[in-house]
């Protein structure tokens, strides 16, 4: 495929743009005009921009969307559209708001790959189905009902005839009115109405292949000594991809919107598994863990909570060099799935923190990170005296979902 190719595509792309129609809309008509265009259910676009959000994306094409596709004109004859829902327009202000965040935020790279992802995906689709634009049904003719030529001749009460009746219009099985003196005859009866199309069963197809796949998945996973609950979230992807492929044949096929329901709340659970695998959650116990070692001897290599807080006050440490010499770091790990994690440490102390959250609030001093994944690293910061002196003090935090703040003093 050449550049010219790839040109002529994008421009063919942007004349032929689909128009928001006010009819059949949620929000604006973005998800019903691309469906349109492209003869495709429009439950799978909706799909799209939900799947397309969790990535931060989703509310910012769908602002661009109705920014950059023109409002449909009105039909006299379609019943007047609703307005938006106010619940949907809120949530889309809201997820709009954090894209934004997410963007200028520091975090602008990630969002690259799945813009990329969608603008190829609307390229392949416009490739293969460019041409199905859904063109308007031209209006049916109706026939004029034609009288019989002429007045007929009929006997009047008295026996006359001359005497004439007005016309009468033909039966529908004889349009042109060829043959009046059979109007009296009765009607035809129809032909019997041809039965629906059956649908094909994509949704329990589709489900009874998500349910092996998951299956052997397990199975295998299990045979290889992967099957652990840091895992859980390769079973889950190759369950939603199986789901994920029967709404796009649904689509075509119109039909699998029994798919819908699956698929979200399986994305949503796989997020989740992704941002804070369960692995973090296996904790010593749950509740409030507190501690205050004052000697290196008593610093615990680690601490761990399954759910709850952590409160670890390394304040009064002592980390002077002992008389053999001994330099080397001491080390401390804190471990917690769900809560809160707060470390004190000493103003002056050499500190090096590697803190990690799977979704939650990261922060040293005046370095944060937060939302998915969020991540904050000092290697060898001095405290405020700004030098190298006794033993440096290395901490190691992983959170699944937490709050995880140290500070100084």
């Amino acid at each position: 495929m050449s550049r010219t190719d790839v040109g002529e595509t994008l421009r063919e792309m942007w004349e032929t743009r689909p128009a928001r129609p006010r009819d059949g809309r949620q929000v604006a008509g973005v998800a019903a005009g691309i469906a349109r265009r492209y003869d495709i259910d429009p439950v799978l676009v909706r799909v799209g921009f939900v799947v397309a959000a969790f990535s931060g994306i989703g509310a910012a094409l769908y602002i661009a969307g109705w920014i950059l596709l023109p409002d449909g004109p009105a039909d006299p004859a379609a019943p007047r559209a609703g307005r938006p829902r106010t619940w949907l327009v809120i949530a889309l202000a809201i997820a709009a708001a954090i894209t934004m965040g997410t963007v200028f935020g520091g975090n602008g790279p990630d969002v690259i790959l799945p813009l990329l992802v969608v603008a190829a995906l609307l390229y392949l689709l416009h490739r293969s189905r460019g041409d199905r634009a859904t063109r308007t049904a031209d209006a049916p003719t109706v026939a004029t009902p034609m009288t019989a030529p002429g007045p007929s001749p009929v006997a009047d009460g008295t026996g006359a005839a001359g005497s004439t009746e007005p016309p009468v219009a033909p039966p529908a099985w004889d349009p042109l009115g060829a043959a009046p003196f059979a109007w009296d005859l009765p009607e035809p009866s129809p032909p019997p109405a041809e039965p629906p199309p059956r649908r094909l069963p994509v949704t329990p197809v589709t489900l009874g292949v998500a349910l092996i796949a998951g299956s052997a998945t397990a199975v295998i996973m299990m045979l290889g000594g992967m099957l652990t609950l840091a895992n859980l979230d390769v079973l889950c992807g190759v369950v939603l991809a199986v789901l994920g492929a029967g709404l796009v044949v649904g689509a075509f096929l119109r039909t699998g919107r029994g798919l819908i329901p699956f698929a979200l709340l399986l994305s949503a659970l796989t997020w989740a598994l992704v941002a804070a695998p369960l692995d973090r959650w296996q904790g010593d116990g749950y509740g409030e863990l507190v501690a205050a070692p004052t000697t290196v001897a008593a610093l615990q290599p680690s601490y761990e909570r399954g759910a709850g807080e952590i409160d670890l006050d390394l304040r009064n440490l002592d980390l002077a060099v002992p008389p053999d010499g001994n330099t080397s770091p001491v080390r401390t790990r804190i471990s917690m799935g769900a809560g809160d994690v707060t470390v004190r440490v000493p103003p002056a102390a050499d500190v090096t923190v590697t803190a990690r959250a799977g979704l939650g609030d990261v922060r040293f001093d005046r370095l944060e990170d937060d939302g998915p994944d969020a991540h904050v690293q000092v290697i060898d910061d001095l405290g405020t005296d700004g030098v190298r002196s006794g033993r440096p003090l290395a901490i190691d935090i992983d959170a699944g979902l937490a709050d995880v703040e140290v500070r100084r003093g």
